[in-house]
């Protein structure tokens, strides 16, 4: 009886395989315990299959202004039409729906960052004014100071005849 493994994992023994430091089926063999003879054929069936053609360069640094006229274009579009639009633009539907949830998540943040904005200036504002009547008592209370002095002073000179 077969054992059934994933297409990656047989990518994966394929490139221990081939390559730069590749290794031979018969150590590989020994190593995994998958047979020479069934790791001999992946080798074989690999090299059978057509070349893939070259990946577009994904390294490309995409501007937000860039993302989001794809998005918006990508918006109108579905099935092979948007299939075909995301190729010309060298992208994958995967990275279009990162690119889509990450500015929901924006606008997301954005109204979090504005409640928290409005409820930090409603606050900065009530102890402004809880600052402006701390002042106005320290005036009331030096103006009471002083004319409690003033009223000290003059009635001990009215006092002395």
């Amino acid at each position: 009886m077969t054992r059934p493994f994933s297409i990656a994992f047989k990518q994966k023994i394929v490139e221990q395989l081939t390559g730069k430091d590749a290794v031979s089926a018969r150590s590989l063999s020994m190593e995994t315990g998958i047979g020479q003879q069934t790791l001999s054929r992946w080798l074989r069936e690999a090299r059978n299959l057509p070349p893939m053609p070259p990946r577009r360069d994904r390294s490309k640094v995409w501007s937000i202004d860039e993302k989001i006229r794809v998005l918006g274009q990508a918006s109108r579009l579905s099935g092979s039409a948007l299939t075909s639009y995301l190729e010309r633009e060298g992208l994958v539907l995967a990275q279009l729906e990162q690119w889509r949830l990450a500015l929901e998540e924006e606008g997301r943040a954005s109204a979090l960052t504005m409640k928290r904005i409005r409820k930090l200036e409603r606050e900065l504002a009530r102890k402004d004014k809880a600052l402006a009547e701390a002042a106005a008592l320290l005036v009331l209370k030096k103006k009471l100071d002083q004319l409690e002095e003033d009223e000290d002073d003059g009635t001990d000179e009215g006092s002395e005849p």
